[in-house]
């Protein structure tokens, strides 16, 4: 008996100890109602890739939204070439104070976009960001409010031969909020374009992770052989807190 004691001991003791759950955060994001779009055009020679938004939740008080895409545009012989890929969403959520204590929140956004621009100069191709980076918070189901708070990020484009590698970065903005509903509406988009030609390279922006872009759109003389895509697009992210 006393060794079968010993032996439930010793493997009571080798059992893992079980992680203590997390306490939930005093301030929490509900998310509600979602429209969202992505819309490519396409007219000549030209692709568009991706068009993917991505909501998630990593923890009840954070939503990270994401938006990738790729447009591509080349030369046509018999007509200008223009594509792209615009981003619309409208996310409803709900800020609700879990604790007793909490009287107010705060509420912030950051918001990065991350991505390349070709062109190329004997083609004469342009490439951009064309709809603003942009996110807003505003009152749920208030036309015409104001917004709270807001991050937007410049517009980028190349010509003429230029490329550009872009890393832009925006925020934590805040601002005090009260329990009750709000929609986050942001926006997104690029466009490549070519005019009338035969035979030369492609202008493209490249908002997305692979694959969304073929290689064989891309120049043999790739002037960003190798640049790590995996966090391509462009991402805003959504944090509520405690306002003591």
């Amino acid at each position: 008996m006393n060794r079968l004691v010993s032996a439930l001991a010793l493997f009571a003791l080798a059992l893992p100890a079980r992680a203590a759950e997390p306490p939930a955060p005093p301030v929490t994001i509900d998310l509600g109602r979602r429209q969202a779009t992505a819309t490519p055009s396409r007219v000549g020679f030209t692709h568009t890739g991706a068009g993917n938004i991505d909501v998630q939740q990593p923890s009840p008080d954070t939503v990270v939204i994401t938006m990738t895409g790729v447009a591509v545009a080349g030369g046509h012989p018999c007509q200008d070439s223009v594509a792209a890929l615009t981003f619309d969403l409208l996310q409803d959520f709900e800020v609700t104070f879990a604790g007793k204590d909490v009287k107010k929140a705060k509420l912030t956004l950051e918001a990065r976009v991350i991505g390349l621009l070709r062109s190329h100069a004997k083609g004469g191709g342009a490439a951009s960001i064309t709809c603003p980076a942009e996110a807003v918070v505003a009152p749920c189901g208030v036309p015409g409010a104001p917004a709270l708070v807001a991050v937007a990020l410049p517009g980028r484009s190349v010509a003429a031969g230029e490329n550009l590698s872009v890393n832009d970065r925006e925020g934590p903005v805040g601002v005090p909020v009260a329990a009750g509903k709000y929609t986050l509406h942001q926006r997104f988009g690029v466009q490549a374009s070519h005019p009338r030609k035969l035979c030369c390279k492609a202008a493209s922006a490249e908002f997305a992770p692979d694959p969304a872009l073929d290689p064989l759109w891309i120049s043999a003389f790739e002037p960003f052989h190798g640049a790590a895509k995996k966090d391509f697009g462009f991402q805003v992210i959504l944090r509520v807190a405690a306002d003591q």
